[in-house]
């Protein structure tokens, strides 16, 4: 596997890795926050419906003074009901506004749990008004205690509303839990409180003496309240060690406990002795019931307390959940940095590295578009590298000028050094390859060897300059009239030697012809401005058969070109 396919699967790896830890911790931070939410609002619920159960216990008493009351009954009272009933519908409308906005109902489910209280409160008030409409002989103990035991059915049904919402709250904040199982000891503990005061409503409102029934309920009414009480006051949580949680169950001992039990008792008495109630049922719930206040106040106090613990860990679960998002993003943050710095420092100068040495193997010295200036290992590495393609641009440039030097000793070996056509070692080369190639074909080959007329008075009377000139001339004519494939070559002072191609005696005599009337017709201009012509003599041999030979062909050529220069220059000779 490559290095940038290795690194980018273990970069995936490395990255999936730490995503999914930290993933798992937000995951768990986020539902302990969440869970925490729900537990704060679950609490706030658990208030309401505590409320909306304190204004129920608080509705009894004006309609038990209602029901005590002459008929009609007096417009206070009725109006004093009037504005109960108002504050307990008020109460549950909160109530139901709380459940129906819970982030986590489905469809107003929890709302819908308030259906069987209302029902029920609906048919206790109907109740409450059809017995107050009749005239006092008609309100019967039985049908009292069947309306009243109505009123007192409705608290248990506003409690059960949050049943649900109030375990939510205790698993999110188990430390609360006991401050909240106080708070529905409370809460009871001010409906026996109620039931207690209500169960002189029917002595009261019908002037009788209580019977050994009632006394009896009297009785355990009282002993569950001081159940109760002992409980409450039942030091097992830091939530019992707060001054407002103290200095509320001390009032309660004080105006309930002493105060409220002591008017109970009084009534109690007056009936044993036989004596008329100093009272009704009006101003006994006026009396008793300011009493129960401070058991109220209790419950608030240990709402409040779990509500302050809650909010700790709210803010704790959320703190934490902010710090766990925050050290995610840092990490992934610090993880990203190091990869990309990882590939750009390290795995990215490596792969160019690689590519380097690779194109030093294949001999490739182009230079890299920027020099590292990296004070690190990979800095010495590419350091070392161009260094090394220094070396071999030097190496290879050395080469290059020996290669080029060795060429050139080859071309001045094989180049007449004046007029840059090959010499007479070269040609003859050159022309043993043409020969043997003439003997594998079976083909003639004609050499055609001339020499330029009067060469030496030309040197004589106008200066060597002027006769290399000449033969530079000469050289530059006869090139531009041969062939592609036609040799020329210079073979010894003024003598130059023309191989064409394959062809016979007379191709090779209309060749040289052609090459004598060019020089004759050239008209040539030496460096001071002269006019010079010249011309030159020809002879032609040519060789056939595998016994031909090129020695023996230079040999007819010179004999011919001999003839050539003694029957008058200027012609073209043949071999005889």
């Amino acid at each position: 596997m490559r290095l940038t396919r290795l690194f980018t699967l273990i970069s995936a790896i490395l990255a999936l890795l730490v995503c999914s830890v930290l993933g798992r911790s937000l995951w768990s931070d986020w539902r302990d926050y969440q869970a925490a939410e729900r537990g704060l609002q679950a609490l706030q619920l658990l208030e309401l419906a505590m409320h909306a159960a304190e204004k129920l216990s608080a509705e009894r008493g004006p309609a038990n003074a209602v029901l005590g009351d002459s008929y009609p009954a007096t417009p206070a009272k009725q109006e004093a009901l009037r504005n109960a009933r108002n504050n307990t519908n008020a109460a549950l409308l909160k109530l139901r506004q709380q459940l129906a906005s819970d982030v986590d109902d489905v469809v107003g489910s929890k709302a819908h749990q308030m259906a069987p209280l209302e029902l029920a409160l609906h048919e206790a008030r109907r109740s409450v008004d059809q017995l107050a409409a009749q005239p006092p002989p008609g309100r019967t103990p039985v049908l009292l205690d069947a309306t009243v035991e109505r009123m007192f059915a409705l608290v248990p049904l506003a409690l059960d509303t949050v049943t649900e919402t109030t375990r939510a709250s205790e698993q999110a904040y188990p430390r609360v839990a006991r401050a909240l199982v106080k708070a529905h000891l409370a809460v009871e503990l001010r409906e026996y409180a109620g039931r207690l005061g209500s169960a002189l409503t029917v002595p009261l409102a019908t002037g009788t003496p209580l019977s050994i029934e009632q006394q009896q309920r009297l009785h355990f009414l009282r002993g569950r309240l001081e159940q109760l009480r002992q409980l409450i006051k039942m030091a097992n949580n830091e939530v019992d060690q707060s001054p407002r949680v103290q200095q509320a169950v001390t009032r309660m001992d004080a105006e309930y406990f002493e105060h409220g039990q002591a008017i109970v008792a009084g009534v109690e008495q007056r009936s044993h002795q036989g004596l008329r109630y100093d009272m009704d049922t009006a101003q006994f719930a006026q009396r008793y019931v300011p009493t129960m206040t401070p058991i109220l106040a209790l419950r608030d106090a240990l709402l409040q307390e779990a509500q302050a613990r809650a909010r700790v860990d709210f803010d704790r679960a959320r703190n934490e959940l902010r710090w766990a998002m925050l050290t995610g993003a840092a990490i992934l943050l610090v993880l990203v940095t190091l990869l990309v710095i990882v590939r750009r420092r390290v795995v990215a100068p490596l792969l160019r590295a690689t590519r380097a040495v690779v194109r030093l193997g294949n001999g490739d010295y182009t230079p890299p578009s920027r020099i590292s200036r990296r004070q690190d290992e990979i800095g010495d590495m590419l350091r070392a590298l161009a260094t090394l393609r220094e070396n071999g641009m030097e190496r290879q440039r050395l080469e290059q000028e020996r290669a080029r030097l060795i060429e050139e000793l080859k071309t001045r070996a094989d180049t007449d050094y004046l007029t840059g056509i090959l010499n007479r070692r070269a040609f003859a080369t050159a022309g043993n390859l043409r020969l043997r190639g003439a003997r594998e074909q079976d083909e003639s080959l004609a050499v055609i060897l001339f020499d330029v007329d009067h060469f030496k008075s030309v040197n004589d009377r106008y200066g060597h300059d002027a006769g290399d000139q000449v033969l530079i001339r000469i050289t530059e004519v006869v090139r531009a009239t041969l062939r592609d494939g036609e040799i020329l070559a210079r073979y010894g002072g003024e003598e130059f030697v023309v191989m064409p191609t394959y062809c016979g005696l007379e191709a090779a005599r209309a060749l040289a012809e052609r090459l004598r009337v060019v020089i004759e017709n050239e008209s040539l201009i030496l460096s001071d401005g002269q006019r010079l012509r010249v011309t030159a003599s020809f002879g032609v041999a040519v060789a056939h058969g595998l016994h031909a030979a090129l020695d023996d062909l230079f040999h007819s050529a010179d004999l011919a070109l001999y003839r050539a220069k003694r029957n008058g220059r200027n012609r073209v000779e043949s071999q005889l």
